[in-house]
């Protein structure tokens, strides 16, 4: 489906490889996980996080990776039993200060705030998330920031899509959703009646989704100014 300019009238955003991304390499993060655990290691950092969508909701960030290592070592061949430690080696290896815009990214919320108001619904505990949202200056950015995991159900239910619009006071019929994430932002924002564009790290192009396509596929974060144009 093509969107005009005339059918969205407020753009929330995802916030992890969406807006940002970290600059630390995510298999040397993974890599220091496994050393400090002093566990072989037994799959990399693309096996692990590919396993994020068939993970089941957790509590915390904290419950969230030890359930995201054991899924891997289950699926690798790895010790279950060091998911626990392999998710505190690995919280601690990971400085979530040191992270960058994804390409287009300032120009994407530009554009957003001159249409009218920005959201921010991310899945994550506030206090990690708000390091990122500091580092980049972004504290002040969004008319609403829900923390999806921490203060209603996380992505893909559509709670927190359902939070955003309230406060926002946002029709979803004309509401755009930005992430990078067909499980939990293409389908969870589409379940909830907003429109959907997905902008896939690299190695997520060839994905197909199950459920809710999306209305638009970016190739990079300016698609969105044109596309408001």
């Amino acid at each position: 489906m093509t969107l005009s300019r005339s059918s969205v009238e407020t753009v929330c955003f995802d916030l992890d490889d969406t807006l940002i991304e970290y600059r630390q390499d995510s298999d040397e993060t993974l890599n220091t996980a496994f050393r400090r655990a002093g566990v072989g290691r037994f799959c990399s950092s693309d096996e692990l996080w590919a396993l994020a969508s068939e993970t089941p909701d957790a509590d915390d960030d904290h419950q969230f990776l030890t359930d995201l290592f054991r899924a891997a070592a289950k699926r690798h061949g790895g010790p279950t039993e060091s998911a626990e430690t392999l998710a505190r080696t690995y919280e601690a290896a990971t400085d979530h200060t040191d992270v960058r815009f994804r390409p287009g990214a300032e120009a994407a919320l530009d554009a957003a705030r001159e249409l009218g108001p920005v959201g921010l619904i991310t899945n994550g505990g506030p206090e990690i998330q708000r390091q990122k949202l500091r580092a980049l200056d972004l504290g002040s950015a969004f008319d609403t920031t829900v923390y999806a995991g921490a203060e209603t159900p996380p992505k893909p239910a559509r709670e927190p899509f359902d939070r955003a619009l309230t406060d926002l006071n946002a029709d979803p019929t004309e509401t755009l959703y930005v992430g990078n994430s067909l499980h939990h932002d293409v389908a969870g924002a589409g379940g909830a009646g907003l429109q959907t564009a997905w902008y896939p790290r690299e190695g997520d192009r060839g994905k197909r989704a199950d459920t809710h396509a999306p209305d638009h596929t970016f190739d990079s974060l300016s698609d969105l100014a044109r596309l408001l144009e």
